[in-house]
This record gives structure tokens, sequence and C-alpha cells, in this order.
């Protein structure tokens, strides 16, 4: 009991602990926050993602060399766990838009097949656009189209507060593209809709028309670039990709949605396990504070290790005092920044439009990042860690100046002093 009780008597006369506490207090916090948001940012982005795609496609030799594809989607359809099917034919195109060229991609869909396996109603639903619209034909044989909002951007602003920064409604456009290998395809489409996915570079680089048009302007007839699949549940990707792998042979090949985009994910894991290092290093210079501090408190108490040791404190008594010592530093800053870092995350989008009414700066532009709120998630595992790691580092760095105190010698220090 005795330990308790020195332990904390000489943490109470320290203010310089405070230092130490408070260290270990922002290490937390701000590790908490950082994690919460990216753990935040990292879900969204994988939502956006997997709208844009199936949860498995399958493809075949040849951009468009997918010819019994229908035969393919009834094959697949008999398999166990899958749900749905939609087949799609994609390449690359000019554009021209009012005088101007740009580079793009079309996506010739079957949109109730595409709305089924991906978030394709979902993306046009804002802009009062139903997937039938897309198979809408207008005069002269022409076929409808939409575009991604950002390749549509005339101007400033957002599409609600400003409108005429967009190619509107029924325009005309022109796609260029190779049909075979030898000669040029040129076709008209109406604009009849847009979508937002909420990918910069997809809304900025994709148009959806037609398949029956795609197959048209690349004279690829009833061929397709591939079929997306949509599963019961999503946990039986990896198990059903093999399987259908090897139920249709080595001619195809089949991935899942986060094979598709591996470089981007493994990217984004990559920086968010970099920033808890480089965070956590916070928590290792405040456990050094916790060093330079005992190894202070240990010089300046000498004559009381001396006494308690001639009184009958044993070594190993001395060393849970200032092992105490450090442990409650590390735990109360660790409370303190648990406490506040949970507390902001749950706040944070409150504290950026205080910021923002004060200054005028967004840290996270919605027009960028697509966001209206700054997405954060809460992990309890991931503050289980955290908070672990704080007291864990409390504890080692207060080992050394614990073992120096238990090693005094009791006459020594006494003769001196």
């Amino acid at each position: 009991m005795y330990k308790v009780i020195v332990s904390l008597r000489y943490l109470a006369r320290k203010k310089v602990t405070l230092i130490a506490l408070t260290g270990i207090a922002i290490g937390v916090m701000t590790l908490i926050v950082v994690l919460s948001v990216m753990k935040g940012f990292d879900k969204e982005l994988r939502g956006r993602i997997r709208g844009t795609l199936a949860h498995i496609i399958v493809f075949k030799a040849g951009m468009y060399g997918f010819d019994n594809y229908k035969e393919t989607m009834e094959t697949l359809k008999s398999f166990e766990h899958i749900d749905a099917c939609s087949p799609y034919l994609e390449g690359p195109a000019l554009m021209r838009k009012r005088g101007t060229k740009e580079f793009v991609y079309f996506k010739g869909i079957d949109p109730y097949a595409e709305s089924e396996v991906a978030d394709f109603a979902k993306y046009i639903s804002a802009f009062n656009t139903k997937p039938e619209d897309l198979l809408q034909m207008h005069e002269k044989h022409t076929y409808s189209a939409f575009g991604g909002i950002e390749l549509l951007r005339l101007g400033y602003g957002d599409f609600e507060e400003n409108p005429e920064s967009f190619i509107p409604e029924n325009e005309k456009i022109v796609l260029v593209t190779l049909k075979g290998w030898d000669s040029i395809s040129v076709k008209q489409f109406i604009l009849t809709g847009k979508f937002r996915s909420g990918m910069y570079d997809f809304d900025k680089s994709y148009i959806y028309i037609p398949l029956a048009a795609a197959q048209e302007l690349t004279g690829a007839k009833d061929s397709v670039t591939g079929i997306q699949i949509k599963l019961d549940n999503y946990k039986h990707a990896n198990k059903m990709r093999d399987f259908i792998q090897e139920k249709l042979g080595p001619s195809y090949f089949v991935q899942t949605w986060e094979d598709a985009r591996k470089t981007f994910l493994t990217a984004v894991a990559i920086e968010r396990r970099v920033m808890a290092i480089i965070l956590g290093c916070i928590i290792i210079v405040a456990g050094f504070c916790i060093l330079a501090i005992l190894r202070m408190v240990v010089l300046e108490k000498m004559k009381d290790i001396g006494i308690l040791k001639a009184l009958g404190a044993t070594s190993k008594g001395i060393m849970t005092i200032f092992l105490l010592n450090g442990f409650f530093i590390g735990s109360m800053g660790t409370a303190a920044g648990v406490a506040v870092g949970i507390s902001i995350v749950y706040n944070i989008n409150t504290i950026e439009r205080i910021v923002f009414n004060m200054t005028g700066w967004r840290p996270f532009p919605p027009e960028i990042y697509y966001f209206n709120e700054i997405p954060a998630i809460v992990n309890p595992k991931d503050i289980l860690v955290i908070a672990g790691a704080a007291l864990l580092s409390s504890l080692v760095f207060s080992l050394q100046p614990s073992i120096r105190a238990a090693g005094f010698n009791p006459v020594d220090v006494l003769r001196y002093e």
C-alpha cells in the first residue's frame, strides 16, 4: 500500500509531469482522430469504387471478344450465390461537344441489368433521371447517352446551385472510335441525362450509352467486353471467383472489384499504416519525457529512497514505486487523449464548420472529395490498441529509472546525504 501512496505523492509534487502527461494525451488524441477519419475515408472510397463496378467481373481475351456472353450469362446464373448478371461493352473514344474534343471512355450497358449489379440507378437519381431514359430513341435513329457530371462541366459551382455551369440535356454529342482494327466509327448521341458517382476520375471520363449503340459503334455485333456479377453476399467473392474461373476455363479471366482496383486500395492501406507509424512517434517522444522526468525524480529523492530501504523497503518495492509513477502518468494521459479524441471525432463536422465560418477555409472541400461531411468511424479495436500502446510505452520508459532507483545502496545514499 505504501508504494501507491509514495508514488502518488511524488507525482503530485511534480508539475513538470504535466508535460509528459500532455504529450501522451496529444499523441493518443491525434492517433484516434486521424485513424478514425482515414478509416471513414477508406470506407467511403471503397463504397464508391464498388458502386462503379460489380462484385465479380468476367472477361475474355480481346477488347470486344466476348461473343458467347448470353450463353455464359445463363451458365453463371445457375451457380450458387449469384443474384444478377449484366453484360457491358467498354472502350476508348474521342467525344466532340460544343466544338471541343475530349478523350473519354464509353460504357455500353443494359440500364436495367446495370442497376441490379451496380449503383447506376443511384448515380442518376439525383438528376431526376431513370434507367429507362437511356433507351429513348430520337430522330434519325439517334441513341441517348448519360454523361458524367464532371465531363459535362462548363464552369465553376455545384449542379444544384449553378446548373448553367453544365451542358444541358438534349444536346448533341459525337463519339469517334475504332471499328474493328482498320476503320473509324462516328456516331451521334443525344444527352438525356447525367450521373454522379462521387469518383472524380469516373465522372470526368465516362459516358453511358445503350449496349446496342456500343455494339454498332464498335462493329462488335453480339459481343461484349465482359459480364458483371452481383452476389447475394460479398463474403463469398473470393470463393466464387475461383469457382467461376475453374468452371469457365483458362480462356476467361475472372476478378473481384478489389482485384480490379488492387493498386489503389493497397496504396490507401499503406498510407494508413504509415500515418499511424508517424503519429505513433508522438507517443514515443512522450515516453522519453517520462524517462527524463523519472530520472530527475530519482536523483532528487535519493535520500527518501535510502530512508525507505533503511526502514525495510525492498529493491522490488522501490522499483514498483517508480513504475507506478510512470504508469499513472501514462494512464491519465491516455484517458485524457481517448476522451478528447473521441469527442473531436464525433463533433468533427461541427468543428469544420466553425473553422470555415471563421476563416473561410475548408480542410476537406466537398467539390474535391465529394463528401458533404467528413467521414469518420470510431473503431473500438483501434482505440484499445492505441491506448494499450500508450500504456506500454509509459511502462517501458519507466523501467530504466526504476531499476536505477532500486539499485541504490542505502548506506552509500545516507552517508553522502
